[in-house]
């Protein structure tokens, strides 16, 4: 960022707090001072883990101070979700949870519009799996607009309302990721991609990964 020569306020930075870093008071202030920065655009707490309510608060705080612009949770869902909901103080601005077209998250999503929160989408593109590039659907598509199969698909997240995140280190992929926006999906074709989801994810968290993520010290504590 310092080096890009760009204006801090035409950056969008985000960062996360680690489970292990909820009751760590100082857990904010010794991010923005490792980042260098005096505030971060959006704020998260990345798992539902430990003393997640405490991480939360802290959260809340950051935001009031101005020290986070927006916050955030990551992978609460189902049980989680609904406990937050009781207590939040401050409503989360973003959820980023697991979506895409095998996995659309229809039932968060009712919760969500209820509250204006938007969801952020993590495994966009189905953690890669051949079987949903190779969709007929998308193949069809990708060739009436000229675009790859994993373009359809980011388009169609867009036009979902969902903040999307495919990840990816190779300068020529992210060009391609963000080629999306001259070509726009009809209602039939999106009533089409609807059609296949399978209510089906990828990543699949137990309660015993909870309790490690909670007890995982990061390497800046190591």
């Amino acid at each position: 960022m310092k080096d890009s020569g760009i204006d801090r306020k035409n950056i969008f930075l985000s960062t996360k707090i680690w489970a292990s870093e909820y009751e760590n008071e100082n857990a904010v202030e010794e991010t923005l001072e490792r980042l260098g920065v005096d505030y971060v655009d959006l704020l998260y707490i990345h798992q539902p883990a430990g003393n997640w309510l405490a991480g939360y608060r802290m959260l809340e705080k950051a935001y009031r101070e101005g020290k986070a612009k927006s916050i955030g949770i990551s992978n609460f869902e189902g049980k989680y979700m609904e406990e937050l909901e009781t207590k939040w103080e401050i409503v989360p601005q973003f959820i980023q949870v697991e979506t895409h077209p095998y996995f659309t998250q229809k039932e968060l999503r009712v919760t969500l519009d209820k509250y204006g929160i938007k969801l952020m989408s993590w495994y966009p593109l189905g953690h890669g799996d051949t079987a949903l590039m190779n969709e007929l659907v998308f193949a069809g598509l990708g060739k009436k607009y000229g675009k790859t199969p994993a373009q359809v698909i980011l388009r169609w997240h867009t036009q979902m309302g969902f903040v999307v995140i495919p990840g990816s280190k190779n300068a020529e992929h992210i060009k391609d990721n963000m080629d999306i926006f001259d070509f726009a999906l009809t209602d039939e074709e999106m009533e089409q991609i609807a059609k296949l989801d399978k209510n089906e994810r990828y990543y699949h968290r137990t309660d015993e990964q909870l309790v490690q993520f909670a007890n995982w010290k990061p390497e800046f504590e190591k």
